[in-house]
């Protein structure tokens, strides 16, 4: 999904949705963002994805020295994880260092061979041609949606990944399918089956502190940016949907948003 942003006669800024994927159905899209960016001043993304930032969120992924996660978790509910783990290419002895919220997220990632996912080629793209880089959140921000959960909501949600791990290629495969036509309604709705199935905390979560609170800070921090010069928007493609998504977000504060064919 692509919108062109303008508020009156002001700079034309373009919001995109991304998906954070390595297939090359979702890479290829590169080929109509490329010149978009040839057409902006600033790229602006969820998280500048440099050295700095990347060693702090792993960083904080991790256990405190002494601590693992085979012990906190205990070993059949450890051993399922491997088990679900297995083929991802996630060793062992990492799955032990991770926080709980850590390992649920890395399952429910899409599995990565090259790591040159659609976001990251929008990133490299930019600093390319010479883009100023913006992030539209912190690291500390972003990480703080997961560290603020509780121990209990997090190990709920790691049974959950590791109890619909056998299900996520088939769960991946419907959200690209749908990521790549472009609807945002029915992204919406494939974003949420997922979820919609899991106990009421995960849920209240997801959509909460994932996406509502997220989307407020991000629709305030693009809607001065794209104010003042021309600018690429690059978040993920759910944060574009529904009330509190950026689409209505920004057209609330005098935007015009439209899709781009």
């Amino acid at each position: 999904p692509v919108f062109r942003v303008q508020q009156g006669e002001g700079p034309v800024s373009f919001l995109v949705g991304t998906m954070h994927s390595e297939d090359p159905r979702v890479t290829a899209l590169m080929a109509q963002i490329t010149p978009l960016i040839a057409q902006v001043e600033v790229v602006a993304v969820e998280l500048v994805p440099d050295g700095v930032t990347m060693l702090a969120v792993g960083a904080a992924s991790l256990l405190p020295v002494g601590q693992d996660l085979e012990t906190l978790i205990g070993d059949a509910r450890f051993r399922r994880l491997v088990a679900a783990a297995t083929g991802r290419g996630i060793p062992r002895e990492v799955l032990r260092r991770l926080k709980p919220w850590a390992a649920a997220v890395m399952l429910g990632m899409p599995a990565s061979e090259s790591g040159r996912v659609l976001d990251l080629q929008i990133y490299l793209q930019a600093l390319e041609t010479g883009r100023e880089l913006v992030g539209l959140e912190t690291a500390a921000e972003q990480l703080a949606v997961f560290e603020e959960m509780s121990a209990e909501t997090q190990l709920m949600l790691l049974d959950e990944m590791v109890k619909n791990a056998e299900a996520l290629p088939k769960y991946l495969e419907e959200l690209t399918v749908v990521y790549l036509s472009g609807d945002l309604e029915q992204l919406d709705e494939q974003a949420w089956a997922q979820y919609r199935d899991m106990p009421t905390p995960i849920r209240d979560w997801f959509e909460h502190s994932l996406i509502a609170s997220r989307n407020r800070r991000m629709a305030e921090r693009a809607a001065e940016l794209v104010e003042q010069r021309p600018v690429l928007l690059a978040v993920g493609a759910m944060h574009l949907s529904g009330e509190t998504g950026l689409v209505e977000a920004l057209r609330r504060r005098g935007f015009s948003v439209t899709p781009v064919s």
